[in-house]
């Protein structure tokens, strides 16, 4: 079956018509399982099928605990450490980042002499020289789909791990919540790259990485829980003052969201985290049925997909934001 985006074609077409020799790879900022997946899969990819090539990956150096385990034990690449590409033309391939403003290393893309986008988002923006972008539960399964497989193959036997496919098998679970969301093009994808040398229980030990301080973190705030509207939606709200009496981080508040949304009785969750004064940092969840998340935020300047959306907003009246929410919720749901 032809592939709807053939990578390696116009990768090499961008690459030899525009007399490039390096190439830069980018995420979004605050990078979580699917951008580490999808840049890092993408540039063991090209190192091992194109060493013509200088590949960068540059992922900013604020990642998931679960996708940090990975990249340490990277024998390759450090994509902590910004990309010298001082007096030389590149291209730049931008992965699971739908609008410019959340890129990271967004002055390696607005400096490219070529650039090329693959992405997962509804809300894309369409920006870049080639915009791949299919709606799916992981922009690491797109990434999957457009490689040659052969090629992917070959990637994977002559490294050690963690291979393009580790690194593309991971993006798939983070996003896909475990496979809980899995389609059958997910699980298609997820039995071949085991069946080419991924092994399920080595991904999973990356993102098992709770210590009995987070755990007792996320024990506090899931105290702090509220259910409204019938008991349907679930939230916990955590201002800068109690952030920092109680030493919360974003990554402690991050994962309530889902942990709220798989319980039975609760079909939205989200939480809302003051990061700096008056700045919010919002986490919405939900099966993507009940309600669509990406729609629901929109009007708020939010967005992401069905079930999983952010957004960040700046008030001084966070009450009036959740009560909009509540009240779009309601709207959406008559």
């Amino acid at each position: 079956m032809p592939k709807e985006f053939d990578f390696d074609k116009e990768f090499e077409n961008m690459m030899t018509s525009n007399k490039l020799d390096t190439v830069v790879l980018l995420g979004h900022i605050n990078p979580d399982g699917d951008a580490v997946g999808s840049v890092m899969g993408l540039a063991h990819y090209i190192k091992v099928n194109y060493p013509q090539y200088e590949v960068l990956p540059y992922l900013a150096d604020t990642i998931d605990k679960g996708p940090n385990k990975i990249i340490k034990t990277d024998k390759v690449f450090n994509p902590f450490e910004k990309p010298n590409v001082e007096g030389k033309k590149f291209a730049v391939i931008v992965c699971d980042n739908a609008v410019i403003v959340r890129m990271a290393g967004r002055e390696y893309y607005e400096a490219a002499t070529a650039s090329m986008v693959i992405d997962h988002h509804a809300s894309n923006e369409g920006y870049g020289n080639i915009n791949y972008t299919k709606v799916s539960e992981a922009c690491a399964e797109n990434v999957f789909y457009i490689l040659d497989k052969n090629s992917l193959e070959k990637a994977t036997t002559l490294e050690l791990h963690p291979t393009a496919a580790d690194y593309i098998y991971l993006g798939i679970i983070q996003d896909t919540g475990g496979l809980a969301r899995a389609k059958e093009s997910t699980l298609y994808a997820v039995m071949t790259l085991q069946g080419i040398g991924v092994k399920h229980s080595d991904i999973m030990k990356t993102m098992h990485n709770d210590t009995l301080e987070s755990l007792q973190k996320k024990a506090l705030l899931l105290n702090k829980a509220f259910c409204v509207l019938d008991g349907k939606v679930a939230y916990v709200c955590v201002d800068q003052k109690e952030s920092k009496e109680k030493e919360i981080r974003y990554e402690n508040i991050h994962p309530i969201a889902e942990i709220l949304r798989d319980c039975e009785d609760i079909e939205l969750s989200f939480t809302m985290y003051e990061e700096a004064e008056n700045k919010w940092r919002c986490s919405f969840r939900s099966d993507g049925e009940w309600i669509d998340v990406n729609e629901l935020l929109t009007p708020f300047g939010g967005g992401g997909h069905a079930a999983a959306a952010g957004l960040k907003k700046t008030t001084d009246d966070v009450e009036k934001l959740r009560e909009a929410i509540f009240e779009r919720i309601k709207d959406l749901r008559e």
